[in-house]
């Protein structure tokens, strides 16, 4: 399911592409999604989130991406791929999401308790860890 989000400022920033399990899905629609979260769906059918994996990087618009943006295509974008796991390790979403640099930042909060390479994440040098 492809959404499109806009900013405070009434600006396209954010276009992601989401995919669930089938049985899972059938609940998110695009009427639900404007009542609830995503996330609130899948867990009001059962479903507690585990590990998340997830992965931040650069890339520039395509036409198709640019365009639906509002952005020049080549212009900077954040890409951000994330996949949920529920509490068995079984995937439940895999999301990837296009932010207009300009328009879009990625916040993340860590708990104290977490802050180390191993378990807070890594960064990621040519591809390898």
């Amino acid at each position: 399911m492809h959404y499109l989000r806009i900013n405070r400022k009434g600006e396209p920033a954010m276009l992601t592409d989401a995919w669930v399990p089938a049985h899972l899905g059938k609940r998110v629609t695009e009427a639900a999604l404007r009542k609830k979260a995503r996330y609130e769906i899948l867990m009001a059918q059962g479903v507690e989130f585990g590990r998340v994996v997830q992965e931040i990087s650069a890339t520039v618009g395509d036409p198709q991406r640019a365009g639906l943006l509002r952005t020049e295509v080549g212009a900077p974008m954040l890409k951000l791929v994330r996949l949920m796991h529920d509490m068995d390790e079984r995937p439940v979403q895999h999301l990837t999401a296009y932010m207009a640099a300009d328009r879009a930042s990625v916040l993340m909060e860590i708990a104290g308790a977490s802050v180390n390479t191993l378990t807070a994440g890594q960064i990621v040098l040519d591809g390898h860890a």
